[in-house]
């Protein structure tokens, strides 16, 4: 541009010629302003895309707009400056708003593969909690079905005093017998598991209206059962102490807050071993399905992690159908 407004002026010289070569120089300014603009939508476009980014338009050289100004052509170049910082920007924007998608579309994926045989418990109104039980004498905790262990307490209709003690008894000693033979957890481990069950909202009636709560899962256990488990035929009231004490401990490990009528607990798997990770807790088959077989009042939403596809078949025959969890159509919770 420099070499041409040279030849201008040798040939023309009078103030009207000037103003043209200004103007011709504006112009091309501009063409250059839009060729950036051009090339900047370009790279949005390859970003969405997920191209390699090109090298951001330089800014334009002062010395090459001889013809201008020193305040005019620098004036230019800040403008284009701010112009490609700020279509930077709109840019890193961009590719964190296409990660974030990308990141909800991934979640969206494991729940919806995660809730594959997932049953929706509808219409349940009594509160969750979990059944377990504490061996005092090597300290383990045991996750128990929980309809064995309301079976055992419920007095049956026409049932006497006498049999349902009997009948009681039986049942529990049965209970102990199987679950010596189940895995016994850590008081770290069984706090952490228990921990991994979110919050969940309760409706609350009254008289008149009704309210929605947030509740907590909670523990439900027997003392005698326990003493069974630990080979004691009857408990002395410290070591009824000690159980309560134990489980109390556990209990005050709340789950993360949920907004769901559920409460939600995650299952991290790995198909190559075939085991299941609940909050660091690492879980066979069984494991697992005793945990959620101890769930009673209401069901718990699963978020399965780790899958490449859908449920492996090992998972939904030696985990989720045998917890109840049947339906072959995965239903979301509407938000």
């Amino acid at each position: 541009m420099k070499s041409l407004n040279e030849n201008y002026v040798s040939i023309h010289g009078n103030t009207h010629e000037t103003f043209a070569d200004l103007m011709f120089l504006a112009l091309i300014v501009l063409v250059l302003f839009v060729m950036a603009l051009a090339i900047e939508v370009s790279q949005r476009v390859r970003a969405e895309l997920a191209v390699e980014v090109p090298e951001p338009v330089p800014v334009v050289d002062a010395q090459e707009l001889s013809a201008m100004t020193k305040e005019e052509v620098a004036e230019l170049s800040k403008q284009l400056h701010e112009k490609q910082v700020e279509i930077t920007q709109l840019r890193q924007k961009l590719e964190s708003n296409l990660d974030l998608v990308e990141s909800q579309k991934q979640t969206m994926q494991n729940q919806i593969a995660a809730l594959n045989g997932e049953q929706r418990f509808t219409g349940a109104r009594e509160p969750a909690s979990l059944a377990i039980a504490y061996d005092y004498l090597n300290d383990k905790f045991y996750f128990i079905s929980a309809r064995e262990s309301e079976h055992a307490d419920r007095m049956n209709s026409g049932e006497t005093i006498i049999e349902y003690s009997a009948r009681k008894t039986q049942e529990l000693v049965a209970i102990a017998l199987k679950a010596r033979k189940q895995r016994g957890f850590s008081q770290e481990e069984a706090k952490s598991i228990y921990q991994a069950f979110s919050t969940y909202q309760e409706v609350e009636p009254n008289v008149d209206s009704y309210q929605i709560v947030e509740s907590v899962v909670g523990i439900s256990y027997n003392v005698a059962l326990c003493g069974y488990i630990a080979g004691d035929t009857e408990m002395s009231d410290a070591t009824e102490s000690i159980v309560d004490a134990k489980l109390l401990d556990v209990y005050q490990q709340k789950g993360v807050a949920s907004s769901e009528m559920y409460p939600k607990v995650k299952f991290e798997i790995d198909e190559s071993n075939r085991t299941i990770s609940v909050n660091g807790v690492q879980l066979s088959a069984r494991d697992a399905k005793e945990i959620l077989l101890s769930l009673v009042g209401r069901g718990a939403m699963l978020d399965l992690e780790g899958l490449s596809g859908g449920t492996p078949s090992w998972l939904q025959e030696e985990v989720l159908t045998p917890a109840g969890y049947i339906s072959k159509i995965p239903k979301l919770p509407s938000s």
